[in-house]
């Protein structure tokens, strides 16, 4: 789906409207291999099959903490029951499971992509958390956890071989990003913050998640934008990552190269969330989060209700939240100049002509010729604010 589309689903009134505010967030279609070859035909793919034992996961994970679960992003919890009790039966029986994906960070350590369930519940069993139950060809081991087993089981349950993709460094966060919405195909597809949270967890998914729950978001969108599938911690981390760029604070990054914008969000949003988990410092990921929160206050309070919403249309059906208008009136709103009086008509003017022109409101949102003019369109709007008598 092109984001055009995407824009033109917001506006469309037969759609529910937690549907219509971020049904695909991007103009790049992940699903599209011709679209994600064009943006790296010349990419570095680094990828080793490794296989590991059971134990030595353990000590990789429990020990030598080289090895992120990153817990927080699991869809679902971990199996228990039945599911979780036939995967240790077929590591009992040597039966191979499918095969697992990680990624290893610049400093050596590795990230669960694909295995997350099977690989807790290995441990978890490896711990004592949980019995065996339910189980078919091996009933005799039905209501043991490890410790119940025979010595020789342990072993072979230790020494089970688990084999893995491990996707080195230096390939590009976009390949990697391809390459997790690959692996996780099966069941519900993953959108795209939704993967992000799970590849780039830390200081910048717990940021994502204190401003989406924060009193000042929730008033200023009237709880507009549904938390389910990320959709308000999306729409955050663009006002984020676009206030950090237009502030220039993605140029002199300690550790990293300068991050730019060229014409795609999920490269721009990924490395501005490696950012935020490891290379930003602390002063300017603080004023970046006051930023955002004064201005959903400033919103709330002189804009009201209306504020991220065009006019209703004809039929009188009110609109959803707008994304684009959030994204430029967070970033108009961080200045103190806006706390002027009588600046409400003027914003409800801006946003009629907007609605009526559409321009880079409208058409190919993502590309930087759209997202420079819209911020250049924010920058004219300030100026006619600071003119106010």
């Amino acid at each position: 789906m092109t984001e055009d589309k995407h824009q033109s689903e917001i506006e469309n009134n037969s759609v529910p409207e937690e549907d219509r505010l971020l049904e695909n967030e991007s103009g790049l279609n992940m699903n599209d291999e011709s679209d994600s070859l064009s943006i790296y035909p010349n990419a570095e793919v680094r990828v080793e099959k490794v296989q590991y034992s059971v134990l030595h996961l353990k000590r990789l994970y429990e020990d030598r903490k080289e090895l992120i679960l990153n817990p927080s992003f699991q869809r679902k919890d971990v199996w228990k029951g039945k599911q979780g009790s036939e995967l240790i039966e077929s590591i009992l029986m040597g039966i191979p499971i499918p095969i697992m994906y990680f990624f290893e960070t610049p400093d050596g350590r590795k990230q669960v992509v694909d295995g997350r369930q099977r690989i807790t519940t290995i441990l978890d069993f490896l711990n004592d958390k949980f019995r065996l139950k339910d189980l078919k060809i091996l009933r005799e081991l039905n209501g043991s956890n490890f410790s119940n087993l025979d010595t020789k089981l342990q072993g072979i349950f230790e020494d089970y071989q688990l084999y893995v993709y491990v996707i080195q460094p230096p390939t590009p966060e976009r390949v990697k990003y391809d390459i997790f919405d690959r692996v996780n195909r099966g069941g519900t597809h993953l959108n795209n913050q939704e993967m992000r949270n799970a590849l780039y967890g830390g200081k910048a998914t717990e940021l994502l998640k204190e401003l989406s729950e924060s009193e000042a978001f929730l008033k200023a969108t009237e709880k507009g934008v549904e938390p389910s599938r990320m959709k308000d911690q999306y729409i955050i981390l663009r006002a984020l990552a676009f206030l950090l760029w237009l502030n220039g604070d993605l140029k002199g990054i300690k550790g990293m190269e300068p991050i730019e914008y060229k014409s795609d969000i999920d490269d721009f949003l990924a490395k501005v969330m490696i950012a935020l988990n490891a290379h930003l410092d602390e002063e300017a990921i603080q004023t970046v989060r006051n930023k955002f929160l004064s201005a959903m206050e400033r919103i709330h309070r002189i804009l009201g209700r209306e504020a991220f919403r065009f006019e209703p249309k004809e039929s009188g059906t009110r609109r959803p939240i707008n994304m684009l208008l959030f994204e430029t009136l967070t970033y108009v709103f961080t200045f103190e100049e806006v706390e002027k009086k009588k600046i409400r008509p003027l914003i409800k003017e801006w946003k009629r002509d907007i609605d009526k022109t559409g321009g880079a409101f409208r058409e190919s949102v993502d590309a930087t010729s759209s997202v420079v003019a819209r911020f250049k369109d924010a920058e004219a709007l300030l100026d006619r604010i600071k003119k106010l008598e």
